[in-house]
C-alpha cells in the first residue's frame, strides 16, 4: 500500500544535488533586492528534508499497520515538527530568493508563484489532518478506517509533491548571475 514512499530519488535528481552541493557559492552573490544569498547547500538540503519526511511517513504507516495509537501519534507529531520546519525553510530562504531573481522572467516567475500557492493549500489539508489525528481521545474502529484511507491519500499528494518539486522547481535556483 505505501510502496510509493520508499522509492528512490532518480539518478538525475540524486546527480543535480549533487553538483550544486559541489559549486562553490560566488562570493557576495545574493538574490536582486535582497540580503539574500545563493546558498550552493540549499537545494541538497531540502532534498534530504524530503527523504526524513518520507522516511518518518513510512514510520506512520508501520505503527499503523501495529495498530499502535500511541506511536502513531507520535510519528505524525514528529512528521508535523520536520514538515513545518522544511516549509519554513522553503518559504524564507527558497522561495523570496527565487522571487527576486526570477523577476525578469515571467514564465519562470509564475511556475514558481504556482508551486508556492499549491503549497499553502497541501499545507494547510495536512495541518488539518495532522490535527485531526493528534488530538486527544481514543481511536474506536471506525477512526483507524478514516485514518487508513486519510493517511494513503496524503502520501500520494506529498509524493507527487516532492517528485515535482526536485523535477521542476529546485532547478530555477541558481546563483544570481545565472540569471541574467
Amino acid at each position: 500500500m505505501f510502496e510509493f514512499l520508499w522509492k528512490r530519488k532518480p539518478p538525475a535528481t540524486q546527480e543535480k544535488a549533487k553538483q550544486q552541493e559541489q559549486a562553490p557559492a560566488p562570493a557576495g552573490a545574493a538574490a536582486a533586492g535582497t540580503q539574500l544569498h545563493y546558498d550552493p547547500n540549499l537545494v541538497p538540503n531540502l532534498v534530504s528534508d524530503h527523504q526524513a519526511l518520507l522516511g518518518i511517513f513510512g514510520e506512520i504507516a508501520a505503527a499503523m499497520e501495529q495498530k499502535n495509537v500511541a506511536l502513531t501519534k507520535e510519528k505524525l507529531g514528529e512528521f508535523g515538527d520536520a514538515l513545518r520546519g522544511h516549509l519554513l525553510k522553503e518559504n524564507v530562504r527558497f522561495y523570496v530568493y527565487l522571487q527576486h531573481s526570477l523577476e525578469g522572467d515571467a514564465e519562470n516567475a509564475e511556475i514558481m508563484h504556482d508551486f508556492r500557492r499549491e503549497m499553502q493549500h497541501i499545507g494547510k489539508a495536512v495541518a488539518d489532518f495532522l490535527h485531526k489525528y493528534t488530538a486527544e481521545g481514543e481511536w474506536d474502529g471506525q477512526m483507524w478506517l478514516s485514518f487508513q484511507q486519510e493517511v494513503g491519500g496524503i502520501g500520494k499528494v506529498l509524493t507527487k509533491r516532492i517528485q515535482t518539486e526536485e523535477n521542476i522547481l529546485y532547478p530555477l535556483y541558481l546563483p544570481p548571475q545565472e540569471y541574467r
